[in-house]
């Protein structure tokens, strides 16, 4: 069950906006990657290279002062499912949709989480979070259309729209079901847990598609740079930024942690400008509604925290 105090609103913020700021910087690091390797490898290898930190992180942790349920198996298989779901419907989804379209769709994940949210919690949303998932939303698709030459071969679906909203489904049932059975082994161990399982299952998933249509491996060995941004996708693409999504969900509830998920590609805008990229004037109107629109419902939560 998600807090509701200052001091919880705070930590919040902080991890959820670090989280997207990571998820952001991923977007040209993975689009340098995808161009020299597979993308099939790109997502296992990205499980594989976090898992250290979290295991780490895990062992110097502080152990929770109640003993935690037992271990179920079969709820471990189902979240590690989850996020292996997520990863491939993701994959697919994005390679079989127009781009503008993909991004349009991936804008929308707010709605599914806070849908899902009162489906399976009867969860309710705090008061201002309609107000806020519009600006947020708005501001997204105003930051899509507003990249140069994004809309330039225009719209259209190509089926892969309804892979990435599953794709999405599949994410906030992993947040919220993980909270619910994990939650009382600490954030760390939830998150090193769930991602150990979906990385056997990415496994899996990447050998039936090397045994079927095949899997183009390396024909050299990786540049220091690219062997850097191998580490940066998957220590904190998804070591950290997994870890903070999860610590931002447990405060807060997925509906306002996917509030802050859509400020990600706000960040990458503002990466893509220190490496050179002049953002346009749409992309900069979009991100500080985006930002705004998530300033103010955290700023209406806190004043009514204080009460």
């Amino acid at each position: 069950m998600a807090t509701s105090s200052a001091g919880a609103l705070k930590r919040a913020t902080l991890v959820l906006l670090l989280a997207a700021l990571i998820w952001g910087s991923m977007i040209p690091v993975l689009g340098a990657l995808a161009g020299h390797y597979d993308k099939w490898l790109l997502s296992w290898l990205r499980y594989v290279l976090g898992l250290p930190v979290l295991w780490l992180a895990m062992l110097f942790s502080t152990r929770p002062v109640a003993a935690p349920r037992p271990l179920h198996a079969g709820r471990l298989f189902r979240l590690g499912g989850a996020m292996t779901a997520f990863s491939v419907l993701y994959t697919f989804g994005v390679a079989h949709a127009h781009p503008a379209t993909a991004a349009i769709v991936l804008m929308c994940g707010p709605i599914w989480a806070s849908i899902l949210s009162r489906v399976m919690l009867g969860a309710t949303t705090p008061p201002g979070f309609l107000a806020s998932l519009l600006l947020v939303v708005t501001g997204g698709i105003v930051v899509v259309l507003g990249t140069p030459g994004k809309t330039r071969s225009g719209f259209g679906l190509e089926g892969g729209e309804i892979l990435l909203v599953i794709a999405q489904v599949c994410w906030s049932w992993y947040s919220i079901r993980a909270q619910q059975w994990l939650a009382d082994r600490g954030q760390i161990a939830l998150s090193a847990l769930t991602s150990t399982v979906a990385s056997v299952q990415l496994a899996v998933v990447c050998a039936i598609v090397w045994a079927t249509v095949g899997i183009d491996w390396p024909v050299r060995a990786p540049t220091p740079l690219e062997v850097g941004m191998m580490a940066w996708i998957g220590v904190l693409g998804v070591a950290v930024a997994v870890l903070l999504w999860n610590t931002g969900v447990s405060l807060v509830g997925v509906p306002v942690a996917s509030l802050f998920a859509n400020s990600a590609p706000v960040f990458a805008i503002g990466l893509a400008a220190l490496m050179g990229h002049e953002p346009s004037w749409w992309q900069l109107v979009g991100g500080a509604i985006v930002m705004g629109g998530i300033a103010l419902l955290q700023l209406r939560q806190m004043r009514a925290s204080r009460r």
